[in-house]
């Protein structure tokens, strides 16, 4: 497992936690990890990774603002949504969304997988039981 702050040293520190990798998984999951965001911080999910993404919240709560809003526009069909512990956030790969963390700050498990296209153009995959 990995830590790494990512905010100024004046300020809590975000931490990221890599629990795994695409290259342990031998799987369409590309990575699971843990996110520690401070009040106020943000996480993007950007269309141009080509994921999915799950993002369960541990702890804290915060807000995820979904689609033109990211780029300074307001199109119709943004969406902010509310997160609290025990939520789940789906987000398909084609999807825009930053999640900021609320007063309390914001816990997240993160699971990244290709997208179901993808995976489905992949040849099966059976473990051997030797």
């Amino acid at each position: 497992m990995r830590s790494l702050p990512t905010a100024a040293p004046a300020g809590p520190a975000r931490l990221w936690n890599c629990l795994a990798r695409r290259g342990m998984l031998h799987s369409e999951c590309e990575a699971v990890d843990l996110w520690q965001l401070p009040p106020g911080d943000r996480l993007t999910h950007l269309a141009q990774d080509g994921v999915e993404e799950a993002l369960f919240v541990l702890a804290g709560d915060g807000t995820a603002l979904h689609s033109a809003a990211l780029h300074g526009t307001a199109l119709h069909g943004d969406q902010q949504q509310r997160l609290l512990p025990g939520g789940l956030l789906l987000l398909p790969a084609a999807e825009q969304v930053a999640v900021t963390a609320g007063p309390d700050g914001l816990r997240l498990l993160s699971v990244r997988v290709v997208p179901g296209a993808l995976s489905d153009a992949l040849p099966p995959r059976i473990p051997q039981l030797d």
